[in-house]
C-alpha cells in the first residue's frame, strides 16, 4: 500500500495533474491528446508563492519533523552540508533521518541565515500550500487531511462524487480527470510487475537448492576460516608479546643473581674482613689481659711482702742472744782477692717489676 500511496503522490505533484486534466474532459479532447502524444507539449511548472513561511512558529521536534515530509533523506544531508553541520563522532550518513531533520531544526532556530536556506529549499520543493488565498474552515482542512489517510483510490472517488454533483457543467468534468488518476494508479502494477519465470523441472529445483545449501555452507566456513584466521593471528601475538615479556623477566632475572653474587662476595670479603680484625683484637685483649693479670698478682704479692714486713717491723725486737763465737770458713786472701761485687742500679729494679714472671 505505501508505494502504492507514494505513486499516487507522484500523480498528484508538479505538472503531472495538469498534464492528465485537458484529456480527461472527453473522448474527443483524448484523441486530439493522443494525436499530438509524438510533439509533447513542455510541462507547465507550479510558480513559487510569495506566501509567508513562519517556521519559527513551529517548535524544535514538529520543525524536524515538517523537514522529513518537505525532503528526501539525501535532500536533508545536502541541506545539512551545505549548512556545514556535523555531529562530533557520528557521520551524518549513518545517522537516522529524523535525528538529521532535528539537527536541522535546531540549527534553523539558531541561526538567521539556515532560516533563510531552509525558507527557500522549501518554496523550490512545495511550491506553494495547498488552496493559496483560499478561505478554508476547520472541515475543511480535516477533509484534505483525510485525502492521506485510507485509501487513496477511494478518496479520487470522493473526488469524483463530489464534482458530479457540482452546479457548474465544466467543474463536473473533473471527475473524469480523477476516474482517470485512479485507472492508471491501479494500470501502474501491471506495468511495472516483472515476467513471470517459467517452472523449472524438480530435478533443477533439487539441484538449484542444493547449490544454494552448498553456497551457504561454503560462505559459512569461508566466514569460520576468518574467524579462525583472526583468532590464530591474536594468538600468534599474545604469544610474541609473552615471549617478549619472559625474555625481559629473563634477562631482569639474570641481572638479580649477579647483583646476588656479587653481594655475596661481597658479604664474605667483608666477613672474612670482620673475622680477622676480631680475632686479633681477641688476641691482642688477651695477651693485655694475662699481662694485666700478671700485674695485679705481683702487686698482690708485693702487697702481702709489705703487710708482713709491717707486721713484723711493729713486734717488740727480741732480746739478743748472745753471740757465739763460730769459726768461719774465711776465704783465703788470694780468692778474696778474685771476688767482685755487682752493683745493681735502681733502673735496673725497677725493669724487673715488667718483666714476665715465666721469664
Amino acid at each position: 500500500m505505501r508505494w502504492f500511496f507514494q505513486g499516487f503522490t507522484k500523480c498528484l505533484h508538479g505538472g503531472r495533474i495538469r498534464a492528465l486534466l485537458p484529456r480527461a474532459m472527453g473522448k474527443k479532447e483524448k484523441q486530439k491528446a493522443a494525436a499530438a502524444a509524438a510533439a509533447p507539449a513542455p510541462v507547465e511548472e507550479i510558480p513559487i508563492s510569495a506566501a509567508p513561511l513562519p517556521l519559527l512558529k513551529l517548535e524544535a521536534r514538529a520543525l524536524g519533523e515538517f523537514f522529513e515530509l518537505c525532503f528526501a533523506d539525501k535532500r536533508l544531508l545536502e541541506l545539512c552540508g551545505e549548512l556545514r553541520l556535523y555531529s562530533p563522532g557520528y557521520r551524518l550518513e549513518a545517522m537516522p533521518p529524523d535525528q538529521v531533520a532535528r539537527m536541522l531544526a535546531d540549527e534553523v532556530r539558531a541561526a538567521k541565515d539556515a532560516q533563510q536556506l531552509i525558507d527557500k529549499a522549501i518554496r523550490d520543493a512545495l511550491r506553494n500550500p495547498v488552496l493559496e488565498g483560499k478561505p478554508l474552515t476547520a472541515d475543511h482542512y480535516r477533509d484534505l487531511l483525510e485525502v492521506f489517510t485510507g485509501d487513496p483510490l477511494q478518496h479520487l472517488a470522493r473526488l469524483a462524487w463530489r464534482a458530479l454533483i457540482d452546479d457548474d457543467e465544466k467543474l463536473r468534468e473533473y471527475a473524469l480527470a480523477a476516474i482517470d488518476l485512479g485507472v492508471e494508479a491501479l494500470d501502474a502494477p501491471a506495468r511495472t510487475q516483472k515476467p513471470r519465470k517459467p517452472q523449472l523441472s524438480s530435478d533443477v529445483q533439487e539441484l538449484r537448492k542444493k547449490t544454494e545449501e552448498a553456497l551457504k555452507d561454503a560462505d559459512r566456513s569461508a566466514k569460520e576460516r576468518d574467524s579462525m584466521r583472526d583468532q590464530l593471528a591474536q594468538a600468534r601475538s599474545e604469544i610474541s608479546a609473552r615471549e617478549k615479556t619472559l625474555a625481559d623477566v629473563r634477562d631482569e632475572l639474570g641481572q638479580v643473581r649477579g647483583e646476588l653474587t656479587r653481594a655475596s662476595a661481597e658479604l664474605a670479603r667483608l666477613t672474612a674482613a670482620g673475622e680477622g680484625r676480631a680475632l686479633s683484637e681477641a688476641r691482642r685483649l688477651s695477651d693485655e689481659n694475662r699481662s694485666l693479670s700478671e700485674k695485679l698478682r705481683a702487686a698482690a704479692e708485693e702487697r702481702d711482702e709489705l703487710r708482713d714486713e709491717l707486721k713484723s717491723a711493729q713486734r717488740p725486737a727480741p732480746a739478743a742472744p748472745q753471740p757465739v763465737a763460730v769459726e768461719e770458713d774465711l776465704p783465703s786472701a788470694e780468692e778474696a782477692a778474685t771476688f767482685l761485687i755487682p752493683i745493681f742500679t735502681r733502673e735496673f729494679y725497677d725493669s724487673i717489676q715488667s718483666w714476665d714472671r715465666r721469664m
